[in-house]
């Protein structure tokens, strides 16, 4: 900042402006040399090291810009024509608007629409904070089931299958009869859920069957989980890393005490199921060797904070 003093004033004696910081990171302001002219301009330094607030609003922009930059390239390099963030294309908005409205019953409350009829359905798809019914996740999961069928290369790998509502639902409501049944002289042998080697061998979901086999075809499980009726979770159980992901968008809604009891099931019963199914005795023997233990391959699990995208509905 430039200052200016009259020719001839008496410069009045002032406090000095110069201090000592006490640390690196504190402001430190320089006056110029008591014996310099009072007539010429002085220069008072700023030595920044504390940030501004318009410092962190541009640091800010520029990390998310990154983010936002790195999220295009990784769909480009990933998801080759299908963005499932895009846009929603107003023009089917109209139309899928049009069917529903055929529907006898698309002019009732939505507690008075029969259950299963159109109408209801997309009515709570299509409205926000309305809660997501099993059925309607289901449908979701089936439509990139279907996608994944047609159209592999889109994702991320072609070693990966996806799971409907019913396979966490079932298997946390079956996991007491595990934790109580007896297993043999090897650890194995304990009651798994029903329909648990179907789900291995990728015969269910029923749509677009995989019949890809856990640990040979597919190193990646994704599936949602319903916490109570009230809130949606995703996971991503990774084989060969032996690792669970937990994808929560409301972090506050499940606390860690019941998010390990949530996760419990999945991370006991699926190696367990891995060692259980495996084709051979020398496959079984590697599945056991991995961990040293029968039961508890899959070691660790962890929620991802923050980083759940969220997409607006047509």
């Amino acid at each position: 900042m430039w200052h200016g003093a009259k020719a001839g004033q008496k410069e009045a004696k002032e406090p000095s402006l110069t201090t000592e910081p006490s640390s690196s990171r504190e402001l430190c302001l320089v006056s110029p040399a008591d014996n310099l002219p009072s007539d010429d301009p002085s220069l008072l330094i700023l030595d920044k090291q504390v940030s501004t607030a318009s410092d962190l609003l541009v640091e800010e922009a520029r990390r998310q810009t990154k983010k936002e930059t790195a999220l295009v390239n990784l769909r480009k390099k990933v998801g080759g024509g299908y963005d499932p963030f895009a846009p929603y294309d107003k023009m089917k908005s109209k139309e899928l608007t049009a069917w529903v409205q055929k529907d006898p019953s698309h002019k009732l409350p939505l507690k008075k629409k029969p259950r299963r009829c159109p109408s209801r359905f997309y009515q709570v798809l299509r409205t926000p904070l309305e809660w997501l019914t099993d059925h309607q996740m289901d449908a979701f999961i089936n439509l990139l089931r279907k996608r994944y069928q047609n159209h592999p290369e889109h994702f991320r790998s072609d070693r990966m299958c996806f799971l409907d509502h019913v396979f966490s639902r079932q298997w946390r409501a079956s996991y007491p009869d595990f934790k109580s049944d007896a297993p043999d002289a090897n650890g194995l042998g304990r009651r798994l859920p029903g329909g648990a080697w179907n789900y291995h061998a990728g015969l269910i979901p029923s749509f677009c069957q995989s019949k890809k086999v856990w640990g040979v075809d597919v190193d990646d499980i994704y599936a949602p989980v319903n916490f109570k009726n009230q809130h949606w979770i995703a996971i991503w159980i990774s084989i060969p890393k032996r690792h669970i992901v937990v994808w929560d968008s409301i972090v506050s809604h499940i606390s860690p005490k019941e998010l390990d009891e949530v996760m419990e099931p999945f991370v006991t019963m699926v190696p367990y199921l891995l060692v259980e199914c495996a084709l051979s005795d020398e496959q079984k023997s590697f599945l056991c060797a991995m961990n040293g233990k029968t039961k508890t391959m899959m070691r660790t699990w962890q929620r991802r904070l923050g980083d759940v995208n969220r997409v607006r509905i047509g």
